[in-house]
């Protein structure tokens, strides 16, 4: 009877060394299936065309990923938001203390959220991103390659 359990104990060993990896994946968030993916689609609604660029070149660079040239065929979906902003409302008061006077404006750092999905699991109301980063720089160019810096970290070499 010993023998026998001597003999499972390896396999048993060889499961929980299994289930723990998977275990340590999915707490990270990143599903599985993104190891799988070959293809990643940037949507830029952060506005400004170096944030992009410096993004498609980071990924190039990398070379774990082509860049596809639409949404629907991409594995993956990188979607940049703005980051920042500031409300700038001002208003001025006559004497007797009614408003009579106000502006408003806004203002936006370089900085970016970022976010990834997969492709049929967002984005859109109510998806959640499988990875999610708050980058910034000086920049928009250094937000576009940081934030590809903080995804790559993401998939193990």
């Amino acid at each position: 009877m010993s023998s026998s359990r001597s003999l499972c104990s390896p396999f048993f060993l060889a499961e929980i060394c299994i289930f723990l990896a998977l275990s340590a994946s999915t707490a990270q968030g990143i599903p599985a299936e993104t190891y799988h993916a070959k293809t990643v689609f940037i949507r830029n609604n952060a506005g400004g065309a170096p944030l992009e660029n410096a993004a498609v070149e980071e990924l190039r660079k990398w070379g774990r990923f082509t860049v596809a040239d639409d949404e629907a065929s991409a594995d993956i979906i990188i979607v940049f938001s703005k980051n920042g902003v500031q409300n700038t409302e001002k208003s001025e008061n006559k004497k007797d203390g009614t408003c009579y006077e106000t502006t408003y404006g806004a203002s936006f750092s370089p900085g970016a959220t970022v976010r990834a999905y997969m492709k049929g699991h967002g984005p859109g109301p109510g998806s959640l991103p499988f990875w999610q980063d708050g980058c910034g720089g000086m920049t928009q160019k250094s937000t576009g390659k940081g934030c590809i810096d903080a995804f790559k970290k993401q998939f193990p070499k």
